[in-house]
């Protein structure tokens, strides 16, 4: 069976392919990506083999180094929820003291897009830095 996103990750900007995960980015005012398995009918952390639960914890500490790496960050949001959208998936969302809505969380909070061009730009540099990252 051949791995498919859901609908409402296919319009997400594509960032690379990991060895376990798809990193896809959000274009909201935050550095936000999302780390999607490439397995197919997964919908929850523990429906993960063995090795690839191991393989998810290892791609979401490298990507939240990146995070850290690449943009000013006071807190990490890490989160696999999934009420909305079933497929697994792992939030990674750079926040800052001073951002918009903190301390509260973006969950359901209405914020910025970014323009065409600010979303081009940070998802160059995040792609770089994971090709970096991962030598992929």
């Amino acid at each position: 069976m051949k791995f498919e996103l859901l609908d409402a990750f296919r319009k997400k900007e594509h960032i690379v392919d990991l060895e376990l995960c798809r990193v896809l980015m959000e274009d909201k005012e935050f550095p936000w990506i999302l780390l999607v398995p490439m397995r197919d009918c997964v919908t929850q952390m523990n429906h993960l083999r063995e090795e690839d639960a191991i393989q998810l914890i290892k791609e979401i500490n490298i990507s939240s180094d990146i995070m850290e790496e690449l943009f000013e960050t006071d807190r990490l949001n890490v989160a696999a929820i999934g009420n909305k959208t079933s497929q697994l998936h792992v939030h990674i969302i750079s926040r800052r003291m001073m951002d918009s809505l903190w301390p509260n969380t973006v969950w359901g909070q209405k914020m910025a897009t970014l323009s065409d061009q600010e979303r081009d730009a940070r998802a160059s540099c995040l792609r770089d830095r994971f090709c970096q990252k991962f030598s992929v």
